[in-house]
């Protein structure tokens, strides 16, 4: 059997890209890109470059970041939500010149039900000392105050996600038990309360609201001022302070969100 065409022969390839391509160019091949050696030196001053400025590429240029701590939103849940528990330590200073402030402690449970409703649980026990051995102080009573609360409440966005309307109504039992003294009383009562939750950056939250309550023996009516600093993705610290009709207390708590 003969042999197959072009049998035993070298076959023609193309020199190029290593040289420049033929004069003439064949339909069935296709020229290279001009051949730039990457070694070549820079033109000189004045001269047109082809080559592409250093670290600068064809690719659109990546957006400045801003290098703040808090340039980009923090990991974690919007730090004004509606499901966190909150422990806090209150120094209460009640207005009775009978009573010596009071350390209280207590926490508060929110739970988020269908948009925009919430649920709210609460307990606090505080104890105030009595006097001790000065002449003024023997008129002062050691006392033990306590109080639960149950309620529930909406929230609304205002003008923007910034600032959030909030309304809570519920119930509270609060009691006080001292000695040395006549005054004391246990009673419960319906609470009204409206705030207002402002973040003007995401790690901060400003709270204020007005608390109304049908109590006829402790505060019936309590302005409320909180400041809340995130210090981690679901962990908040804050502080802030109660001025009643009836008590006064300046407070710090910790709050963890979910």
């Amino acid at each position: 059997m003969p042999p197959p065409p072009g049998y035993g022969t070298t076959p023609s390839v193309p020199s190029y890209p290593n040289s420049l391509p033929p004069s003439t160019v064949t339909p069935s091949v296709t020229p290279p890109p001009g051949y730039v050696d990457p070694y070549a030196s820079a033109p000189q001053p004045g001269a047109m470059s082809s080559y592409t400025p250093q670290g600068v590429t064809g690719y659109n240029n990546t957006p400045p970041v801003n290098s703040g701590a808090y340039a980009t939103k923090p990991a974690g849940s919007n730090i004004v939500n509606f499901n966190n528990i909150e422990a806090y330590y209150r120094y209460m200073a009640p207005k009775n010149g009978d009573f010596a402030g009071a350390n209280t402690i207590g926490a508060t449970l929110t739970v988020s039900l269908m948009n925009p409703l919430y649920l709210k649980f609460g307990a606090s026990w505080g104890s105030g000392p009595g006097g001790g051995g000065t002449v003024g102080g023997a008129t002062k009573a050691n006392y033990d105050f306590a109080s639960i609360q149950a309620g529930v409440g909406f929230h609304t966005a205002l003008i923007n996600d910034k600032l959030t309307f909030v309304a809570e109504a519920g119930l509270v039992y609060a009691s006080l038990k001292a000695t040395n003294t006549s005054v004391g009383f246990s009673d419960g009562s319906i609470y009204v309360r409206p705030a207002l939750r402002y973040t003007p950056l995401d790690w901060l939250e400003v709270q204020a609201g007005v608390t109304v309550s049908s109590a006829d023996k402790y505060d019936s009516k309590t302005i409320d001022l909180t400041g809340y600093f995130r210090v981690l993705p679901m962990f908040d610290v804050g502080v802030g302070g109660d001025f009643g009709n009836v008590t006064r207390a300046f407070r710090t708590s910790l709050r963890l969100r979910w």
